[in-house]
């Protein structure tokens, strides 16, 4: 079973133009914290990518898989100008704080240049 338990985080409604809920930072963050996206595994352009169609801007790629998120890790936005890094450590997908965050700031990542393109949103 897969669940989620991080008190140092939540959901509310995003501070970027038309991204619906984003996620938060209930507590202060330090560079180098980390959230680990737990989810479902998947091969890219496999039956199963295709069969989750609806799940794919919250999909993330880690080299040839595909890692559908469940938690906390489908909330986080796309900005220019992100607080996190993805990190892959030991197999295990984080976001990682790429400086000391704010509490009650928002959450984000530069998506992958594909999700851009599909996307159509900016890179710069």
């Amino acid at each position: 079973m897969l669940d989620e338990q991080d008190d140092r985080f939540y959901v509310g409604p995003s501070r970027i133009p038309g991204a619906g809920a984003g996620l938060f930072s209930r507590v202060a963050l330090r560079a180098g914290d980390r959230l680990a996206v737990i989810g479902v595994t998947i091969r890219a352009d496999s039956p199963a990518d295709r069969c989750t169609r609806y799940a794919d801007e919250h999909k993330y790629r880690v080299g040839a898989t595909l890692v559908i998120p469940v938690g906390f890790g489908a909330m986080v936005n796309h900005s220019t100008s992100p607080n996190l890094v993805k990190v892959v450590d030991g197999g295990e997908l984080y976001l990682e704080a790429a400086r000391d965050i704010d509490a009650d700031e928002e959450l984000s990542f530069a998506y992958d240049p594909r999700a851009l393109d599909r996307f159509g949103l900016s890179r710069a």
